[in-house]
């Protein structure tokens, strides 16, 4: 979302639920120019209004907050810097109001959208109204949908949830109830429709919230995409109605088949995904901008400061110390213990980044399962950092089994603290393979080893394909656009519609189409990748990809488990979902959003219960709505107090 405003704002007078805590939140991050009625009467207000709430964005989607997507997943543990509110989460033990996620300062911003639907009819360029307005639409639809997944609505089993605010505050009120889920969802699906039929198609150079018509606001087909996430949503809820799962599909397979109209498609190599200069490509179709590394005003910070208000940290969370944690030895593994110290060979530069050891992949899914296959699929690869090139002139030698010296590192003649620049030489410092190694493979390696069975929270493949070239300090965090929406979801949405209507040669076809491009390689990949690893060369490219193309297309075996219907409860079976889940995490892994692909599949307990060794024994169904923050049951002080949502 490359906005031309830059002025964050927000109303002067907002919901009492959440001025006591989310004005103060937002005002302590960075300070913001009010906004009053009248301002809503003009164009420019308004635009400035609806570029506040995608500036308010990325306070939600940023920062080490956003770890609460990741944690009680499947896909993750804790890192070993996570701090002590992770490991209650990914325990399911613990969680309670005052330490859960609270995304309730999104409320300022609902206010301020509510405010553009009261005045915005007294804009008098009806063109502009309309583009404003549909914008306004979309992101009210995106906040309470967001709002929902995390908190709930009441239903008969559930008694509280979010409050639904559908008109504009000016009066501070200390009264407020958790609204119906249905009701929640009804105001959602309308707004994204009529956003939908509004919107343009494509962004253009005279979209008013893109910088000459780059950016990732909002489309018509990011709202239907959104839509159909929507309906696919509360398919599986208690307010389901018949046709939710047949919309999700008709809405998916319409994105599918008008791609073109809406300049969206797959990339052939899925390591283009995630390549920067693709940031704004066509397959990534909404993202939360950061303004560049050459636009601090809009961005709030400096590359090489740390303050500022909404700094995208999302490419350090998931980043190991390659520096110096210890690898604490395993029987069988090695004859004497390996650590990281100045043996290590590395330093902490540019290219490798800032390790916040926030998050570490769970091995026993993540690696044993998920990305099993690394071979004929290019994501592993292409998602994991598995190698790092020596970069310390002082390192010291290592020692082999028999106290023998190795010999010393060779460090890469490209070592930068101001650069973001990639080793062409060098000897590999640290290596992580994808199977265990010999004693002998080890002795004769100048560097350190580490396999998959040495694999925990301080050690582990790093994801990079968050990382940012335009950064020109060890320190600094990133300016690329966190995307929210890629086109391959719209295929795998489309792949989960059909599974659960029973459709599953439709679904079938789907995740083969997402399967196939995974199998793709190309020789420049190689150069991305350990030597070890799977790569192609010009000679053999077009062999080796029919083969790969050919082991990613479901057998009978995998077709025959895709024919199996969801399966919510018992963790010793495996069914449909389950191959549909595990595709998703190949395509998204590192991406803010796995819990929230559990609870909406039904299958965060069962799943948990399945991989997560610390979590399993105590989550429980009502886990799938994290707790009211405590501050706003705090602040309602009128009328009933506000009920806490199940469990907690």
């Amino acid at each position: 979302m490359k906005i031309l405003n830059k002025a964050s704002i927000i109303i002067a007078t907002a919901a009492v639920l959440t001025s006591a805590t989310s004005c103060k939140k937002l005002l302590d991050e960075q300070p913001r120019s009010s906004l009053f009625p009248e301002y809503f009467t003009t164009a420019n207000g308004v635009q400035s209004a609806v570029t506040g709430v995608y500036n308010d964005l990325r306070g939600t989607f940023s920062g080490e907050g956003i770890v609460f997507f990741y944690n009680g997943t499947d896909e993750n543990i804790p890192g070993g810097s996570a701090g002590t509110t992770a490991p209650l989460y990914n325990s399911f033990n613990g969680i309670n109001s005052s330490n859960g996620p609270d995304i309730t300062a999104l409320y300022v911003d609902i206010n301020t959208l509510n405010g553009v639907f009261q005045y915005a009819t007294n804009i008098t360029d009806v063109n502009a109204r309309t583009q404003f307005v549909a914008q306004a639409k979309f992101l009210r639809a995106f906040i309470y949908f967001y709002l929902v997944q995390t908190y709930g609505g009441t239903t008969s089993t559930q008694k509280s949830g979010i409050p639904l605010h559908t008109t504009y505050i000016t009066q501070a009120s200390t009264a407020d109830a958790p609204a119906p889920l249905a009701d929640i969802y009804s105001l959602i699906i309308k707004d994204l429709t009529e956003a939908a039929a509004e919107l343009p198609s494509t962004i253009s150079a005279t979209n008013p919230f893109s910088a000459g018509g780059v950016g990732k606001t909002a489309t018509s087909a990011v709202a239907n995409a959104y839509l159909a996430k929507v309906y696919l949503t509360r398919a599986y809820s208690e307010v389901k109605q018949s046709g939710d799962f047949q919309k999700a599909a008709d809405l998916t397979a319409s994105l599918i088949a008008n791609k073109g109209t809406y300049g969206f498609d797959l990339w052939q190599d899925y390591n283009d995904v995630h390549k920067a200069a693709n940031d704004y490509g066509k397959e990534n179709m909404f993202a939360i901008d950061y303004g560049g590394a050459s636009d601090p005003q809009y961005t709030g910070y400096t590359l090489q400061g740390s303050g500022g208000y909404g700094l995208n940290q999302l490419y350090v969370l998931a980043r190991m110390n390659y520096v110096g944690p210890g690898i604490d030895n395993i029987s069988g593994i090695d004859a004497v213990p390996q650590r990281l110290t100045t043996k290590s060979g590395m330093i902490r530069d540019v290219y490798n980044g800032r390790p916040y050891v926030r998050l570490a992949p769970n091995v026993r899914y993540t690696m044993s399962v998920a990305f099993a296959n690394q071979i004929n699929d290019c994501r592993y690869d292409a998602t994991f950092q598995t190698f790092w090139i020596c970069n310390n002139i002082n390192v010291v030698a290592g020692t082999k089994s028999d106290g023998s010296a190795k010999d010393k590192l060779i460090p890469t003649s490209s070592i930068s603290t101001s650069a973001y620049i990639k080793p062409t030489d060098g000897d590999t410092a640290i290596l992580m393979p994808s199977a265990d190694v010999t004693m002998a493979r080890r002795d004769a390696f100048k560097g350190l080893i580490v396999t998959p069975k040495q694999f925990n929270n301080v050690i582990f493949p790093t994801v990079k394909k968050f990382d940012d070239p335009k950064r020109t300090a060890p320190n600094d965090f990133s300016t690329r656009p966190i995307t929210l929406m890629r086109f391959s979801e719209v295929y795998l949405m489309n792949a989960e519609a059909n599974y659960m209507l029973g459709n599953i040669n439709t679904a079938a076809d789907m995740l083969n189409i997402i399967r196939r491009r995974a199998a793709y390689r190309t020789p420049d990949d190689a150069s991305l990748v350990a030597k070890n690893a799977a790569s192609v060369t010009a000679t053999n490219m077009a062999s080796v990809n029919a083969a790969n193309v050919a082991a990613m297309t479901l057998n009978s075996t995998q077709l025959a488990q895709l024919a199996i219907p969801n399966n919510t409860s018992n963790p010793g079976s495996l069914c449909g979902m389950d191959l549909i889940l595990d595709e998703y995490t190949r395509e998204f892994y590192g991406d803010p959003r796995r819990w929230y692909d559990l609870v909406r599949t039904q299958q965060l307990v069962r799943r948990n219960k399945m991989y997560n060794t610390n979590g399993g024994p105590n989550v429980q169904d009502y886990h799938a709505r994290w707790p009211i923050p405590q501050n706003l049951i705090n602040n309602v002080l009128t009328g009933p107090k506000y009920p806490q949502n199940n469990g907690y």
